[in-house]
């Protein structure tokens, strides 16, 4: 798909959307899986540098619920300038993301303002290896397939992400695409993860990468049913800066 129908496609959020395969609202497991366990250990104590942090934790989530509520409410301003950020695939964070301190404190220091991680680039764009088009069309050839991968990052990441200043270890893997009892599921990998200013905005990403697969799949197989994204984070954890938000949490529970 070329960004001008990317621009154009409508992200769909039903919050009465309930299917078969879960039991829970995406707040429901949010506040179960992420904010109770986070707010215990901040009861406790139990920090790991700067961080209260939650290690491998799995999330089994509707992507028809794309606004995850993480210790305060969803910033949807952020998120359109965000998403129309990644949609123009600007490697740059000048001119879309000026001011935003944590894009400035990852992109390069030598006035470019250059990063790894913007994401749309990442999933659709050329000079990552067009990876969302190769996912497609590995699931339009094989639906049994088990290699419809979107992989965001690189092995050369590991010194790219200091390159001229930078903090930006890209922090997704990436998203593997599977359809089993012909549903569309999406197992979504990120190696770490802010659980306060990334994954509600991650996660709102991945669904919209999600509803776009499932509509283009949906051309070759229109009886398609949604499936869930099983969003796995290898490290999600809240930094000492929202401390203020976990004692709120806490306090109440």
């Amino acid at each position: 798909m070329n960004v001008e129908q990317l621009k154009e496609f409508k992200f769909e959020y039903d919050p009465e959307f309930r299917p078969n395969w879960s039991d829970y609202s995406n707040d429901e497991m949010i506040d179960v899986q992420v904010c109770k366990p986070l707010s215990e250990l901040y009861k406790s104590n139990k920090k790991v540098g700067n961080t209260w942090e939650l290690i491998n934790t799995h999330l089994v989530l509707n992507p028809f619920q794309p606004y995850l509520k993480v210790f305060r409410d969803f910033k949807h301003d952020y998120l359109e300038k965000e998403h129309q950020w990644y949609l123009n695939q600007n490697m740059s964070i000048y001119p879309d993301m000026s001011g935003i301190k944590i894009w400035e404190f990852c992109s390069s220091k030598d006035g470019e303002g250059t990063i790894n991680s913007n994401y749309g680039a990442l999933v659709f764009g050329k000079e990552n290896g067009n990876q969302f088009d190769y996912c497609l069309n590995k699931l339009k050839f094989d639906k049994d397939s088990r290699e419809a991968m979107i992989i965001y990052t690189r092995p050369s990441i590991q010194w790219e992400c200091q390159e001229k200043g930078k903090h930006d270890f890209i922090c997704t893997n990436y998203s593997h695409f599977f359809i089993r009892d012909n549903k569309l599921v999406m197992i979504h990998s990120q190696r770490s993860c802010d659980a306060v200013t990334g994954l509600p905005y991650d996660f709102a990403w991945s669904c919209f990468v999600y509803q776009v697969m499932l509509s283009e799949l949906r051309k070759s197989y229109p009886e398609l049913e949604v499936g869930p994204i099983n969003y796995n984070i290898d490290s999600l954890h809240v930094y000492e800066r929202s401390e203020k938000l976990l004692k709120e949490y806490s306090e109440k529970c």
